[in-house]
């Protein structure tokens, strides 16, 4: 009896070990079944996040092309950022991954812009905004390689130059990642620029502002002129708007000149037009000027450059008292007055002589008595607007048409909305060319 119960207990107690033993396998198992929660929930997000990229945008282009075309163009939060297909009645005719342009501009996509651009960064926006005929390209290059969206924020100029360099040549990825990855003064040298720190410092510190593509060949070309650079590196506060300014405008360079456009350009909202305005009134003031004047060395706003020019005038309409001699040199100088390319109207006619136009700039008290040199080389012609103001008129040539360059009234003034009117329907309703 004393042996049975012996065995009992001892059978009891092993099967207490034993369920001791489950209970401590089952609490570590619990313990780490919960160290493996959060990491198994972070693998099933990514996982999740990889596996929901968001679909291609399909984009209806037959308004804009005139047959049916529809582009599948990838967002940016996509395996291949802004990569499209084109397909024409369904059939793929088209597609492209990597500086691959999508052949339409990217306002078309305005309507689709915020699904397409969902979580792209600020600096990418913003130098899609600055140069959007890159748009797409831009956006495959920012996507697809890590070092170009941290280019876009540490110099936006270099980034766009780069992808026109690359789209003109057709780089691939790789040769882009690997220019990438060189130092920028050998990316200066790739799109044709100074192989220098020099140059690359100049790209960087340049402020972003609205561009156009045929900018870009004169941005080359003004960062390559010594004269421009030596301006540029020594301005405070650089923005491409100087750039820009610098590549249309071919008169003189002074220490100022940069600060005379940042007073009309850059410091406040100017409306359209402004820097017309600007190259029109330094190449009239210029013309005006002794070869030798340190005058523009004193202008620094557009107050004080409307002054001078002012000024100018009433100096050289006041030196006209005798027409006929000043007539008479300008015959000398440039042979007979040219024959005027349009017929005129009995509201809008003809300036015919040398004379006649030395008169038009006294009695509208401007300076159109200044541009003899245009006239004579066969650039622009002059005529004068009777009603319903008195307006000179310049028209230039523009390929095998002439067009409206400049109108203004008496003493430089812009004239009404009727004028300009008048002054267009005549230009549309004339012969392109009476001369050749």
């Amino acid at each position: 009896m004393a042996r049975m119960a012996r065995m009992a207990q001892m059978a009891q107690m092993a099967q207490m070990a034993q369920m001791a033993q489950m209970a401590m396998s089952i609490k570590l198992m619990t313990t780490l079944a919960q160290s493996w929660i959060q990491p198994l929930r972070l693998f099933r997000n990514l996982w999740l996040s990889a596996h929901n990229k968001q679909k291609p945008v399909a984009l209806d282009c037959q308004a804009a092309v005139g047959y049916p075309l529809t582009l599948y163009l990838s967002p940016w939060q996509s395996e291949i950022p802004f990569s499209w297909v084109s397909l024409v009645n369904g059939e793929r005719v088209a597609s492209g991954e990597f500086l691959a342009p999508l052949g339409i501009g990217w306002e078309l996509l305005s309507t689709d812009a915020e699904m397409l651009m969902s979580g792209m960064p600020e600096a990418v926006r913003s130098v899609i905004q600055a140069a959007p005929f890159l748009g797409v390209e831009l956006a495959q290059v920012c996507g697809q390689v890590k070092a170009a969206q941290e280019l876009a924020s540490s110099s936006p100029l270099m980034l766009i130059l780069l992808v026109e360099r690359g789209v003109h040549e057709s780089w691939s990825r790789e040769a882009f990642v690997r220019l990438l990855a060189k130092r920028q003064a050998i990316q200066c040298s790739a799109i044709g620029l100074p192989e220098s720190k020099a140059c690359a410092k100049l790209l960087r510190r340049c402020a972003l502002w609205p561009m156009s593509r045929r900018d870009i060949p004169a941005l080359i070309r003004t960062l390559q002129h010594k004269e421009d650079t030596a301006l540029l590196r020594h301005h405070p506060s650089l923005n491409l708007a100087h750039l820009v300014f610098l590549t249309r405008y071919e008169g003189p360079r002074w220490s100022g000149l940069l600060v005379l456009i940042d007073d009309c350009l850059v410091a406040r909202p100017t409306p359209a037009g402004t820097s017309a305005w600007l190259q029109r009134m330094l190449t009239d003031t210029s013309r005006m000027l002794p070869t030798s004047s340190l005058a523009l060395d004193r202008v620094r706003s557009a107050t004080d450059l409307q002054r001078l020019h002012d000024r100018l005038v009433q100096r050289f309409n006041a030196g006209l008292k005798n027409d006929n001699h000043h007539a008479l040199e300008l015959q000398r100088r440039h042979g007979d007055y040219p024959t005027p390319p349009l017929q005129g109207t009995e509201n809008i006619t003809p300036i015919t002589s040398w004379q006649g136009l030395l008169g038009e700039g006294q009695r509208m008290m401007h300076c159109v008595g200044s541009y003899g040199h245009a006239i004579a080389l066969g650039h622009l012609a002059i005529y004068h607007l009777h009603h319903p103001q008195k307006v000179t008129i310049a028209i230039a040539r523009q390929g095998n048409r002439w067009a409206l360059s400049e109108a203004r009234g008496v003493s430089n003034t812009m004239p009404l909305v009727t004028s300009l009117g008048a002054i267009q329907a005549w230009l549309e309703t004339s012969p392109s060319s009476l001369s050749s």
